[in-house]
């Protein structure tokens, strides 16, 4: 990644994300744009006149900002996150009950046309505990599709410096008495054992694991409360409409919940 897009609208969600921007492309050795889309060309010099004011007094100084006509900021986003040369940051500031409200539908819409991760901020996010990126957890769940980010997550540990962790959750339904518990253990424990030596190997980066136990977000959420400068990184197999409730719900729980900023890849 060359550049840190930042998606900016006039929430105040929004600046906490470039304030998340401004950090990643720091430590990254990247350039930092700020976007704002807007429906139609009336709206642009309304919407720039704002978001520069609004800039000002967040304090966060020299920002590049520019204030895009498109008629989908769902596609136009999409599109720009699909970039290799590009990181789309973004705040995600959806609301419960509805899965896809969890991180707010633009955002939804983004990771679903996104051909790369997306680096979202949830509500909860703590730019005060996270200020830069020491620690890249993985979350992984046996599936080759919970795999298909870890390229992308060692690429980016290695270019941050951090440490790649992954993270796998067993749920209480494979732990019900002591002996499936032993052998769930010694299975989740060799599979990741094993994932993270042939990461290191394919990507000549050191990598820890972890296995969690109990509800996948739940269990996701507390293990990363007492976390300092960490990332987290997950796919998601959400979809629009109903399907998402459930393929996509644990992704979207735990960016509800989790103070860290969060990337997230629909392969």
């Amino acid at each position: 990644m060359e550049k840190i897009v930042v998606a900016i609208d006039d929430s105040e969600g929004s600046f906490l994300a470039l304030t998340f921007g401004q950090r990643f492309a720091a430590q990254l050795g990247a350039d930092l744009n700020a976007v704002s889309v807007v429906p139609t060309q009336g709206d642009t010099a309304a919407r720039l006149s704002t978001l520069q004011a609004r800039i000002a007094v967040h304090h966060l100084g020299a920002v590049t900002l520019d204030v895009v006509n498109h008629h989908s900021a769902k596609e136009y986003l999409g599109e720009l996150a699909s970039d290799e040369d590009v990181g789309l940051c973004m705040m995600a500031h959806g609301r419960r009950p509805v899965s896809e409200m969890l991180i707010g539908s633009v955002t939804a819409g983004v990771v679903r046309r996104a051909l790369r991760p997306v680096y979202l901020c949830g509500p909860r996010y703590n730019s005060l505990v996270h200020q830069r990126v020491e620690v890249l957890a993985v979350c992984v769940d046996g599936s080759t599709l919970s795999e298909q980010i870890l390229p992308y997550a060692a690429a980016l540990a290695k270019r941050l410096g951090a440490r790649l962790q992954l993270l796998q959750v067993m749920e209480d339904s494979a732990i019900r008495k002591p002996s499936a518990l032993s052998h769930a253990d010694v299975m989740e424990s060799s599979y990741l054992n094993a994932l993270a030596r042939r990461v290191e190997s394919e990507q000549k980066l050191e990598v820890d694991w972890e296995v969690l136990h109990g509800d996948p977000a739940d269990s996701i959420v507390s293990y990363l409360a007492d976390s300092h400068n960490t990332m987290l990184a997950m796919t998601t197999h959400g979809r629009s409409g109903l399907s998402q409730v459930v393929a996509g719900s644990v992704s979207h729980e735990v960016l509800h919940e989790a103070c860290c900023p969060v990337a997230v890849l629909r392969p």
